[in-house]
């Protein structure tokens, strides 16, 4: 294999390299609801568009509460993602423009159990676009559990978070994150075969 072959070989793996690093960045503004634009104090919480108002909070829109993590209201429990969550309780929805390029992406996020309610379950559905890609049900007191699925869009799209329980349920909701799919293993596996090709055609019209 001669030298621009070579190039050409660590050129491609050094893009790819760094493509897998862009990709592995959040592309969802403030992601575990960490800047509200107002002061909540521990163990409480209030509402955004409901009774109770309080402020914004950076990135999302909707009409759901905002609560400090700790063993305070509606015993949320304590959220390994900073020190807000949120909750989805009857129909309260959580929503976020996303600026994507179309593509492959990776939706993750933890959800949790009201712990001082032993009532039914609370039923969310999650959508992108739109297209509902899930419905999840949080049973009384449950422990923070990870949720992912994988979705495919054709640009910028929203992201939503939806009650679908009428009654006092409350779903708690937190470390949202969208990445874009990174290459897997056999895609660089095949680059490499592919280039590797090409340097023995090379070598062979040398040896013509």
């Amino acid at each position: 294999m001669n030298k621009k072959i070579l190039a050409a070989v660590a050129a491609a793996m050094a893009a790819l390299s760094l493509a897998g690093t862009a990709q592995a960045a959040n592309l969802v503004v403030n992601g575990s609801f960490e800047d509200p634009s107002f002061t909540l104090s521990a163990g409480s919480y209030c509402y955004l568009n409901g009774p109770y108002e309080c402020g914004a909070v950076t990135g999302w829109t909707g009409a759901f509460p905002l609560m400090s993590s700790s063993s305070g209201p509606w015993g949320n429990p304590n959220t390994p993602a900073g020190d807000f969550l949120v909750g989805i309780q009857g129909t309260s929805h959580i929503e976020q423009s996303l600026t994507l390029a179309a593509g492959t992406y990776t939706l993750s996020w933890i959800d949790a159990g009201r712990g001082n309610y032993g009532g039914p379950t609370e039923t969310y559905q999650v959508s992108v676009g739109g297209n509902v890609l899930s419905t999840e049900a949080v049973n009384y007191g449950a422990a923070w559990t990870a949720k992912s699925l994988t979705f495919t869009t054709a640009g910028n799209t929203v992201l939503s978070f939806a009650g679908q329980t009428n009654y006092d349920a409350t779903a708690f909701i937190d470390n949202v994150s969208v990445t874009a799919a990174v290459p897997e293993p056999g895609t660089y596996a095949m680059l490499v075969a592919g280039l590797g090709l090409l340097g023995v055609v090379a070598r062979r019209k040398r040896a013509r």
